[in-house]
């Protein structure tokens, strides 16, 4: 007795959930205007990115078409524009999990037909949802902060100039990598270079090109330093002054060769708070202090602040530009301080 009325109770509840979805297919479809007001999105799941687009290094728009009923939830699904390689059935499954605010007309919540444009973006377009939540707390402050960007900008005094000169002539060097499980009498060939936990820079290929040197070529540590250095590079272009790549070697004694698989440990993206510069007179300082490509508010890109201090042609022939760019990291509010040094050193 209780099975059968497991079943009858069970049957009830298809009826009635069946019923609103009946309702909702047959009622008019409408456009946005006119009195319509637009649906709202509330929850918006991002698409995943197909493998194959990550190898082919694929990016652009899809723009998708649907209905959204006057439940707020999406039917219909369909490509208006496709970009290919996996990306147009991504970001169908991804819109239809989306949830809206329904259209209304006259109060009333009503059915609409809309488009929506689904952007996939790598590389150095890349950024994670903390380092985008950031960026848009940043705009809603309003253009007001962006225009007088140039006003966090300062001109400081050098605090220890000896010092600063010997941690300026000692950058960039120990420029080298050791993996102690190999037998130092043999030579070994490399057979690949792959990466995991790179979830910002996807493209692998891309990665991989960082490094000068070929697979199967005789393994050359100095190499795969230069590579780890542009890597790092990569990541520090797109604010991640903290990244760490970690060198995994699998050894083949009996085919002679050696698989690098490089874990990366991102960290955080950091946007800049303020900007010094150091040793300037004040004529000079003024004049340069708005040419910054990197100002304060912005994503921090390590390649732009050093082609800044290049092209600046304030630098003494005499010295070098490594060095000159210091960090100061705040890990809290996930900002940093840029200090650029241009204090004169001797050979």
């Amino acid at each position: 007795m209780k099975y059968q009325l497991a079943i009858a109770c069970g049957a009830l509840v298809l009826v009635l959930s069946i019923a609103p979805r009946l309702r909702g297919i047959d009622e008019p479809i409408l456009r946005v205007g006119h009195g319509v007001k637009a649906p709202r999105p509330l929850n918006r799941p991002n698409p995943e990115y197909s493998q194959e687009a990550v190898r082919a290094g694929l990016q652009g728009k899809c723009v998708l078409s649907l209905v959204v009923n006057s439940e707020g939830k999406p039917r219909d699904v369909k490509v208006s524009r496709s970009l290919g390689k996996g990306l147009d059935e991504n970001s169908i499954e991804a819109v239809r999990n989306w949830t809206f605010e329904p259209a209304r007309k006259h109060g009333r919540p009503v059915a609409v037909r809309i488009s929506v444009v689904v952007t996939f973006r790598i590389g150095k377009n890349a950024m994670t949802p903390d380092a985008r939540a950031t960026l848009e707390k940043a705009q809603k402050a309003g253009d007001e902060f962006r225009r007088n960007a140039w006003k966090r900008v300062y001109r400081v005094e050098p605090v220890a100039t000896a010092s600063a000169c010997h941690a300026i002539r000692e950058d960039g060097q120990g420029n080298s990598v050791s993996i102690p499980a190999l037998n130092e009498a043999r030579q070994y060939r490399l057979q690949s270079i792959t990466f995991t936990d790179n979830r910002t820079l996807t493209n692998a290929t891309a990665l991989r090109n960082l490094f000068p040197i070929r697979d199967g070529e005789s393994l050359d540590l100095h190499k795969v330093a230069t590579g780890l250095q542009q890597l790092k590079k990569a990541y520090g272009s797109q604010g991640f002054v903290s990244f760490k790549a970690f060198v995994d070697p699998v050894i083949n004694e009996s085919h002679g060769t050696v698989a690098l698989r490089i874990k990366c440990d991102e960290g955080h993206q950091f946007f800049v708070d303020h900007v010094n510069i150091v040793v300037l007179d004040e004529k000079t300082f003024h004049k340069v202090r708005k040419t910054l490509y990197v100002m304060p508010g912005q994503l921090y890109n390590e390649r732009l602040a050093e082609l800044w201090l290049e092209n600046s042609r304030l630098l003494p022939a005499e010295n070098t530009s490594n060095g000159r760019v210091k960090l100061d990291i705040n890990e809290t509010e996930r900002t940093l301080v840029m200090t650029y040094d241009f204090t004169r050193c001797g050979r």
